[in-house]
Order: structure tokens, then C-alpha cells, then sequence
């Protein structure tokens, strides 16, 4: 009865024609419960990615080995040989954004409980597809200059004729933060609808890290790990490599349900990573701490991965933005106190806890300034390690590479020199984007409009 309006290419289009308008809070969650049915069943490539998009953010990072990668993946090589994969991601956020925004402007009920759940998960929910845009389409995100880089077009209203330009960054991070406090006040419980009050302040978390705003990270990282607490050694061995688990430290995850897409997309991740060695930096950061759980769970003695492709929000995450996050405020006590917290659960023998005097030499990697631009000290060095290791394989390597100076790297293969450059780090509008609203939205630097 009800059609769901996704089109990418009239992304903006925001009138029903000729469809039939929901009226019912019944009705409306029909157009949600389409996509939070795509998130469990692994087959959306947006909102949280499925396991075969992960493997390919590996992929465009260096952990695993792309010089030494067999012949069936040479098609995937790095990011520049993903353009049109990465640029389709734009139309298809905003897709849901259009969704949200027919459930946020045009619902009569706002009353019942289940109208507050929908709403309250429509607005987080779009707060989210902006924050993943901003990530992906836009450059990293520097406080400073916030109000003069490009941000995002911002569409929160039916109007066919409108035609938004983009945003700066600045307006863009204010507009998200306006979605996730609104889907705040209706405070969801209800877990059918994944996006309850709890994961929505974990994102919060995320998004003020990722716009450098440490304290509020910190606050909002500090509430969700109380409530989603981390795994201790001999948990994570057994939850880690589980391809529907969804232990006590799991805030939220692509293909919770089996089912033939979600089964898919996860048989080709995995078989997509085992054609790359894990890069020899990668094995000399784990040899550095001996002992680490990790190691053994994430690759055998032949440099091959076994820990498996998923896509999960985990606690484990909100400890690192915490510590990272104190670090960043100079407040060292705190940060050692969040680094050695989760150490203290993956170090399984002879532990000792890092303190600024026995703490590594900061470690050779591509990475070498933080987000603020400022050299590792030993103590960032060790956190961005930290995390290295814990978040192996799940998606988060390019980010970390984009928020941390965009350094430049190169693999070679069908003797040719592929190299990453800075300005493939921020994925390109489309084309067909561009042209629709000459002068309104701007290509992203180094692209050709």
C-alpha cells in the first residue's frame, strides 16, 4: 500500500506524486521499519554498512597488504579504484534523509507511543545520514576553519522547487547536533526500533569526536559505556569472531539476522580479505605487546586474516574516544586511566599499565600527526595503536587515516605505483549532482566538475 519513495536520482524530490501519503503513526512506520529491516538483514551500505562495504574500507586503508594482494581482488585495489562505489553512497543517505523528513514534517500523531518512538528514531536517524555524509563527502573537520570549508546541502523541508547549496561545515555539524538532541526528547526504549535514546547518544559520541569536541565526547562516551560494558579477555575470544553475536558490549550492528542477503554479503567480506596479507607494520604493532588476545583472534602465523568482517558499534570504541579525548585536553591522569582500562582486558598475562614514563616510543606508521595536526606525543601514538588493533577489520582504519592528516601511501600491483592521495580521502559528489545545481554544489577538490 505504502510506496517508499528512494530514488537516487530525485533524492531532493520530496513530493509523493501520485503515491499514497500515510496518515496513520501505523503507516509512517512502515517507510522506518523498511530501512531498520535493512540494517538486520546486512543489505544497506549506508546507515551502518553491511560486511562487504567494510571489507572494502579495509581495503582503501593499509592493514592489509595491497602490494601482496591475489589477482580476484585487483579490481579493489585502493580508493581511486572505487570512485563510482564511493560517490553512489551520497544520493543513497540522502534517500533515507527524505524518508525521515516525510516522517518528521507530515505525521499528525505526536502523541502516542508509538508515534514518539517513530519520530524519535526518524530524527536520529537522519542525524546520523548527515554525520556519515560529513565524514565521507566532506574534508576533515578542524574547529578553526569550520565556517569556511565546505559542508553538506541541508534539506529538512518539502519543497520541489527548493535547490540547497552546500553548507559549511560549521552549519552542517550544528544542523546534526539540532537532529540528535530533538530525537533525544522523545527519549526511544522500545529496541525494535534500534536507534534507542542510548545508541543515539553513542553516535553523539562519535560525531563530537569527529567534530573535536572532546568535552562533550567524553560525556556522552562516559553514559553508553556504563550501559554497554566491555568485554574482558576470555569474553572477547569467544563474542569477537561470532557472525551474529551480539554480546553485552554491541551498541548496535549491520545483519543481526540471518538471511540470504546478509549471508551473502558476509561470505564475499570474508572472502575478499583473506586474498590480503595483514601488512607487516600491522603484525610489528601486535608483537609489541605480548600477550594481547587480539593477535591470536585476528590473524594465523602466514599473515592471513581470521578475525571476521563485521560491522559493530562497540563499547569498546566509546573507551578509546574517551581516552583519546582526555588526551587531546591535556588531561593525561584520565587518559592513561581509559588506555590502560581496556589494556588491562585484552593483555592476558604479566599486565602492566602504562604510565608517562613507561610508556612506548611513538610508533613508525603512516600516521603521524593527530587530528590537531600536532606530532604524535607517546602518549596519542599509544592510543592511536590501541585502537588500531581493537577495531581491526571493522571499518574504522580510513577514518582514522582521513581524521589524523590524510597521509599519503602507496601499494604497487600489475607493475604500477597506486598511490592515495590526500584528496581522495574525501569522496567525490556525483556528477549528476553537480551538474543539477550549477554553482549550488560544489565538487569536492580534485575531482573534475
Amino acid at each position: 500500500m505504502l510506496f517508499i519513495l528512494t530514488s537516487c536520482n530525485n533524492y531532493l524530490d520530496v513530493k509523493p506524486k501520485g503515491k499514497i501519503i500515510p496518515k496513520t503513526a501505523e503507516e509512517y512506520s512502515t517507510i522506518l521499519h523498511y530501512w531498520l529491516d535493512e540494517i538486520e538483514k546486512g543489505a544497506n551500505a549506508t546507515i551502518i554498512p553491511e560486511p562487504d562495504y567494510t571489507s572494502l574500507l579495509e581495503f582503501f586503508a593499509e592493514d592489509l597488504d595491497g602490494t601482496l594482494a591475489s589477482s580476484l581482488v585487483n579490481t579493489q585495489l585502493y580508493v581511486g579504484s572505487r570512485i563510482n562505489t564511493n560517490q553512489k553512497r551520497y544520493p543513497e543517505l540522502y534517500s533515507v534523509i527524505k524518508d525521515c523528513n516525510v516522517i518528521i514534517s507530515n505525521m499528525e500523531d505526536t502523541e502516542s507511543e508509538m508515534a514518539k518512538n517513530i519520530l524519535g528514531t526518524a530524527w536520529s536517524l537522519r542525524s546520523i545520514c548527515y554525520y556519515n555524509l560529513l565524514q565521507s563527502f566532506c574534508e576533515p573537520y578542524q574547529p578553526e576553519t569550520a565556517t569556511e570549508t565546505l559542508g553538506l546541502p541541508l534539506v529538512d523541508e518539502f519543497d520541489m522547487e527548493a535547490k540547497p547549496e552546500r553548507s559549511n561545515q560549521k552549519e552542517t555539524a550544528e544542523f546534526i547536533l539540532k537532529g540528535f538532541r530533538n530525537a533525544l526528547l522523545y527519549n526511544v526504549t522500545d529496541k525494535d526500533y534500534l536507534f534507542t535514546a542510548q545508541v543515539t547518544k553513542a553516535f553523539m559520541a562519535r560525531f563530537f569526536f569527529w567534530t573535536q569536541d572532546w568535552e562533550n565526547a567524553i560525556i556522552y562516551a562516559k553514559e553508553v559505556l556504563e550501559q554497554y560494558p566491555m568485554l574482558e579477555a576470555e569474553e572477547y575470544a569467544d563474542n569477537i569472531n561470532q557472525k551474529l553475536s551480539k554480546g553485552k558490549n554491541v551498541i548496535i550492528a549491520s545483519y543481526t539476522n540471518e538471511n540470504d542477503i546478509g549471508s551473502l554479503s558476509y561470505v564475499v567480506a570474508q572472502s575478499n580479505v583473506i586474498q590480503r596479507p595483514v601488512s607487516k607494520e600491522l603484525v610489528q604493532l601486535f608483537n609489541s605487546s605480548p600477550n594481547d588476545i587480539r593477535k591470536a583472534n585476528s590473524f594465523n602465523a602466514q599473515r592471513i586474516p581470521i578475525k571476521k568482517v563485521t560491522t559493530k558499534f562497540r563499547s569498546e570504541e566509546l573507551c578509546l574516544i574517551i581516552a583519546e579525548s582526555y588526551a587531546h585536553l591535556n588531561n593525561t591522569t584520565e587518559a592513561l586511566k581509559y588506555l590502560n582500562l581496556l589494556r588491562s582486558k585484552r593483555i592476558t598475562q604479566d599486565y602492566i599499565a602504562y604510565t608517562m614514563d613507561n610508556l612506548p616510543e611513538v610508533f613508525k606508521q603512516n600516521i603521524t600527526t593527530d587530528a590537531t595536526g600536532t606530532p604524535l606525543t607517546k602518549l596519542m601514538s599509544a592510543i592511536l595503536c590501541e585502537r588500531r588493533k581493537e577495531l581491526f577489520l571493522e571499518g574504522d582504519r580510513w577514518f582514522e587515516l582521513k581524521r589524523n592528516g590524510r597521509p599519503e601511501f602507496w601499494i604497487a600491483a600489475n607493475g604500477k605505483k597506486y598511490v592515495t592521495e590526500k584528496y581522495l580521502y574525501t569522496f567525490p559528489i556525483p556528477k549528476s549532482d553537480v551538474n543539477l545545481f550549477p554553482g549550488l554544489i560544489i565538487q569536492n577538490p580534485g575531482y573534475i566538475e
